[in-house]
């Protein structure tokens, strides 16, 4: 009989510590500082079924934003995939899954994620990725309500230079001119907002010194920004700066080896700076749009 009391106190210590690790691990995995030990618990914490559904789910979002943040792209979609099988309502996980399929040009596919992440209320992030949507199928009037609909929830400098390059597509020259300014305010790395207010100051021909700050400051916060690439180029162009320019545009090229203002930038660059070969990236550039050359006359380019 003692024995098999003892037997019953180890399994019952037994049990309570497996709860309480278990406990933590869910605990941990939202409140752990160090990302390595974070991941770890969250980890534990999705592979448990002694968790709930929703537990784990939300420790595989959690995983994925995690994932995500370090640029581990697939790992972080397939988890907010896993995510979503378990809760498939989990909002971290739709936005998640959204934000990587737009991300990657996936316009279709991350739409009706981010509706549904809306289903219990509107969501800020939800709006304002539904508006770059919007503004990428160049539907105007729809993306400005999205982004309407992302600021009324509060300080949001993405949505506000997303407004603000709506309003610039639809002429309203002015509205966009104190969003892009106001975005700045709010974020002065936010390489969209920097970008797009170079381009805006570039194609009036105004303070052009502010736009090579903010061409500047838009390449500083990501490298890879193309817009704010190509508007230094430009800038670059008007100045005379040849290698400064063809750095630039070879930067676009890069990321983008098709772009016919790169190329044509690029061609430019290298013909006013004594090599004549440019003129291949400059007929290649036309391959792709026959008015590229008018394009940059009208941006105060000297391409002869």
């Amino acid at each position: 009989m003692k024995r098999w009391f003892l037997a019953l106190s180890v399994l019952a210590l037994a049990a309570c510590e497996r709860e309480a690790q278990v406990a933590n691990s869910a605990a941990e995995c939202q409140s752990l500082r160090d990302r390595d030990a974070r991941i770890a618990a969250c980890t534990t914490a999705a592979e448990d079924e002694q968790y709930s559904a929703d537990v784990r789910a939300e420790a595989l979002a959690t995983r994925a934003s995690l994932r995500e943040e370090a640029g581990e792209v697939t790992p972080a979609l397939r988890d907010y995939e896993a995510a979503q099988r378990l809760d498939a309502d989990n909002v971290a996980a739709l936005l998640g899954r959204g934000r990587i399929l737009l991300a990657s040009g996936q316009l279709d596919a991350a739409e009706p994620l981010l509706v549904r992440a809306q289903s219990d209320g509107p969501s800020a992030d939800a709006s304002e990725m539904l508006g770059q949507i919007a503004l990428r199928r160049s539907q105007y009037q729809a993306a400005l309500e999205h982004f309407d609909a992302a600021l009324d929830a509060g300080r949001f400098p993405a949505a506000m230079a997303g407004r603000a390059r709506a309003k610039q597509r639809t002429g309203d020259l002015d509205g966009a001119t104190a969003d892009y300014d106001a975005a700045v305010r709010m974020d002065g790395a936010l390489a969209e907002a920097r970008a797009g207010r170079c381009w805006l100051d570039l194609n009036q021909d105004r303070n052009l010194t502010r736009a090579r700050s903010d061409a500047d400051a838009a390449i500083a916060a990501d490298p890879a920004n193309v817009e704010g690439q190509l508007c230094r180029g430009v800038l670059h162009l008007r100045e005379g700066a040849w290698a400064d320019a063809r750095a630039s545009f070879d930067a676009v090229l890069a990321i983008e080896p098709g772009n016919p203002t790169a190329l044509f930038g690029r061609g430019v660059a290298r013909r006013r700076s004594g090599d004549n070969a440019g003129r291949e990236d400059m007929n290649l550039a036309r391959d792709f749009d026959r008015h590229i050359g008018a394009t940059f006359d009208d941006m105060g380019v000297n391409t002869f």
